[in-house]
């Protein structure tokens, strides 16, 4: 189940590597973690930024994000 979205940031760009979160908040929508994300690019106009999903397991405590 799609409990929302979390900001992540790439170390290597757009190449293929695992993006680490910036926080562990987690936003309702994909449109409130890209708002966040354009903020962020104010200042930090290089960095590459992924609004990642974030799902929950039926049934489980476990989230895994996509």
């Amino acid at each position: 189940m799609l409990i929302g979205f979390v900001l992540l940031v790439s170390a290597c760009g757009h190449d293929a590597c695992d993006a680490l979160p910036v926080s562990e908040h987690i936003f309702p929508t994909r449109v409130a973690c890209q708002r966040t994300a354009d903020r962020i690019h104010e200042r930090r106009p290089n960095a590459v930024l992924i609004c990642g999903e974030v799902y929950r397991s039926h049934g489980s405590e476990n989230t895994r994000v996509n």
